[in-house]
């Protein structure tokens, strides 16, 4: 028989990682993930994160969705996951996507995926435009990255509309 706690540890981050109690309403948190609720901040709970590269995208996601920091640990584990994510599907990484282009500011989906330096595994595109500047003139926030990371923002204060968001990226 599994203990909660030990189910707890097979979660992916610690916001997750939260039980209750039924019959006394009482919070199991072993591993703080009520206190990286109040920090804002996306914590991987064990090393059990490993088990399922899609949470490196799940990472970012909430991060996105919730306007959250990503710890240093947890992006350290992220980037040690690059090897494995080309063996997961499109299917499961698209449906991440769109969940995170669904946000209120999905530049921090990409962003994450930035400073985990796996961008490239499945954005390519978009870590491209890395370093491609444009005239300073007309795109004064710097390269293409940029440009496009502050329109696709534009774009989900518009609208909730995921084809224009999709078009806006």
């Amino acid at each position: 028989q599994i203990t909660i706690e030990e189910d707890l540890s097979r979660r992916d981050i610690t916001i997750n990682s939260m039980a209750k109690e039924v019959l006394t309403g009482k919070i199991i948190d072993p591993y703080g993930g009520k206190k990286d609720l109040e920090d804002k901040i996306i914590r991987a709970t064990t090393e059990a994160f490993k088990e399922d590269p899609l949470r490196v995208y799940r990472v970012a996601r909430f991060a996105s969705l919730l306007n959250f920091k990503v710890d240093e640990y947890t992006l350290e584990i992220m980037k040690q996951l690059k090897e494995e994510l080309s063996i997961l599907s499109s299917e499961r990484v698209f449906d991440e996507f769109k969940k995170a282009l669904s946000t209120s500011k999905p530049s921090i989906f990409f962003e994450i995926l930035r400073k985990a330096n796996i961008l490239d595994v499945h954005f390519k595109e978009i870590y491209d435009l890395i370093g491609k500047t444009q005239p300073e003139k007309h795109h004064p926030e710097g390269d293409s990255y940029n440009h496009t990371m502050i329109v696709v923002d534009n774009a989900a204060k518009l609208t909730d509309d995921l084809i224009i968001r999709f078009s806006a990226l």
